[in-house]
């Protein structure tokens, strides 16, 4: 019998740990000491622009892999079947080109440590720059605690071990290797972890499979209980789950978040090329396509095993979250070391999302807040690095508290993508005003973002208010082995339907969480184009042409010319050197042409623009 809070430890199992948690350390420590203390917020934040593509690859899927992927996903498939991953594993395929296609072709070549830099540049605005960081802040830190309580789920049933412990062990850990070694650190502690979630999961997998029956049994019992309906076409936005609400919010969401979400674009922008940044994003996408099946295969072949003895039903666990905890105790806690080996795979899982949000977190609050304060702006490149540090353990101690406070709020699987819609919603929308719009300015912009936040916080704040229970697939105990023990069975009527009707106006709180990143986008697309077209009615002085902010596309399509620029900006008069901002032949500007410029006086676009600025 599976006893959950008690210790299944071995010594293996603490060696197993221990190694993996000192070798996320070590290679913190070892870029410290490589760098000798020396590094700029430059090298610590961006590695000094010279990372190599694969490698970032692998950390951009495990920064967004957390123990979420790995305990809460396969609970979501347990539960509700496999239509999400299945419509996941399709938009990935068309998301992740679409994201670099339309978003990386113009952000990379502003080599951006802050991706809302280019908000800052597009809408001549540093408002509109802060409010964004300040709504990636506020997700990225919830975020990160949700992904920091995630494990403690499975500690306290393996080891018994209370859940604050684990929260700050991991978070501590985590904020260490972040602080000293920057994002060279983060990137190949990833790609050491990346390993480690791929060898847990696959033995996870094997064993379930093998439980199961085999591959063929697992499936065919996962399609007998309702678990593989790949489609459904109902058009219904208050349905948890159907195919268009999928398509629509997931579709939106992974397109805005590896094309814009500052984790990537601070990874992608730390490649020397943007051959090299291309080569990144389609080694994310079979990496996530690799992570997507086997997420699948996880939960059907956990299913597969108690598909006619559910635990839940029998009062061995309480909510599906401890399912797969429960799985590995019960299966594979037989075997020295396989324990250990599962901790370190949820370890591996949370470390690369808190070390990536951390890096995150640092470089938009210095890049985007700090760096502007006169005191800062004069400290050396090494006290700014220093400072980068500082920052990143604080926001580690942040994540801790916010832990906290996730386990109060229902499926760690819902509450993921309700933060990452809430806001991100709103960042995604300020992005495509940017890019595609042309009209929108920094009014339109400002409140537009505001609006698609404010919407889509209504949205969560009321659903979690109203505490709205959704249908879940039924499950069964008609064929559990003998000498099971019935005693705790819980009523079956407790696992049928749960679905309230509601009236409205209350109803327009019950829509599916998977539409909010599609909502927050779409209300901060709509307000930002009407207020735009409002104030430019009443501009005595119309903005100067977006041009170079503006996507390939967007140019040809609207004809947009760029604005000619009347004089030269003298950057050293006294040696007589000029920096021209258009087109430089025989010694006199012309119309803009930013590239040809750049390479005539040998000046980076970031310098060009910050230059403009002033």
């Amino acid at each position: 019998m599976v006893t959950l809070g008690k210790s299944y430890f071995g010594v293996i199992d603490y060696v197993a740990v221990g190694l993996t948690l000192l070798i996320s350390l070590g290679i913190g420590v070892y870029h410290a000491v490589r760098g000798r203390g020396k590094e700029t917020s430059e090298d610590l934040l961006m590695g000094g622009r010279k990372m190599k593509a694969i490698p970032i690859a692998a950390s951009m899927l495990v920064t967004y892999f957390s123990a979420i992927a790995i305990i809460g996903y396969p609970a979501e498939i347990y539960s509700n079947g496999i239509q999400i991953f299945w419509i996941h594993l399709l938009l990935t395929v068309f998301c992740i080109p679409l994201a670099a296609f339309l978003f990386m072709t113009v952000l990379y070549k502003l080599k951006l440590t802050s991706a809302y830099e280019y908000l800052e540049y597009r809408f001549d605005s540093v408002v509109v720059r802060c409010l964004a960081s300040i709504i990636f802040t506020l997700q990225m830190t919830i975020m990160t605690g949700v992904a920091l309580f995630a494990p403690s789920i499975a500690l306290e049933a393996f080891l018994g071990l209370p859940k604050w412990i684990s929260i700050v062990g991991i978070g501590i850990c985590g904020t260490i290797y972040t602080s000293i070694g920057g994002l060279k650190a983060v990137v190949w502690t990833d790609v050491f972890q990346f390993f480690l979630i791929i060898i847990g999961m696959v033995t996870i997998v094997t064993r379930g499979f093998l439980t199961a029956g085999g591959i063929e049994q697992a499936f065919t019992r996962a399609y007998d209980h309702g678990r593989l309906e790949l489609f459904n076409w109902n058009v219904d936005p208050f349905e948890r789950y159907n195919t268009l609400n999928f398509i629509l919010g997931y579709g939106i969401a992974i397109v805005c978040f590896y094309g814009t979400h500052q984790p990537n674009v601070q990874r992608y922008s730390s490649l020397p090329t943007f051959k090299d940044a291309l080569k990144a994003m389609a080694w994310n996408a079979v990496f996530k396509e690799l992570m997507n099946i086997l997420i699948i295969c996880t939960g059907v072949s956990i299913f597969a095993t108690y598909a006619t003895c559910d635990p839940i039903l029998l009062g061995d666990i309480q909510h599906a979250d401890q399912i797969v905890p429960y799985f590995f105790i019960k299966e594979l806690s037989w075997i020295p070391g396989m324990m250990g080996l599962f901790t370190s795979c949820i370890f591996s899982a949370v470390l690369s999302t808190l070390s990536s949000a951390l890096n995150s977190l640092a470089a938009v609050t210095w890049e985007d807040f700090l760096s502007k304060i006169p005191y800062f702006e004069t400290m050396s490149t090494v006290a700014k690095g220093r400072v980068t540090c500082l920052l990143a353990v604080l926001y580690g101690f942040a994540t801790m508290g916010l832990a906290f406070v996730a386990g109060q709020l229902g499926s760690i699987f819902k509450v993921t993508i309700t933060v990452i819609g809430a806001f991100g919603g709103a960042l995604g929308g300020a992005f495509i005003m940017g890019i595609f719009i042309p009209c929108v300015e920094k009014v339109g912009a400002s409140v537009g973002m505001l609006a698609g936040l404010l919407s889509t916080a209504l949205l969560t704040y009321q659903s979690l208010a109203l505490k709205i229970p959704y249908d879940i697939l039924p499950g069964s105990i008609e064929n559990c082995p003998s000498g099971t023990n019935f005693t705790m069975v819980i009523n079956m009527a407790n696992n049928t339907s749960n679905v309230t009707e509601y009236d409205w106006p209350e109803k327009i709180y019950t829509v599916s969480y998977i539409l909010y990143p599609f909502i927050g986008s779409s209300v901060a697309v709509t307000v930002g184009i009407l207020v735009s077209l409002v104030t430019n009615c009443f501009m005595k002085k119309q903005p100067d042409s977006c041009y170079q902010y503006l996507h390939p596309v967007v140019k040809t399509i609207f004809c947009i010319a760029p604005a000619p620029i009347k004089s030269e900006i003298s950057i050293n008069p006294a040696k007589g050197t000029h920096l021209c901002m258009g087109t430089y032949e025989g010694g006199k500007c012309s119309d803009i042409d930013g590239n040809a410029n750049m390479k005539k006086n040998r000046i980076s676009q970031r310098t060009l623009l910050e230059i403009k600025k002033v």
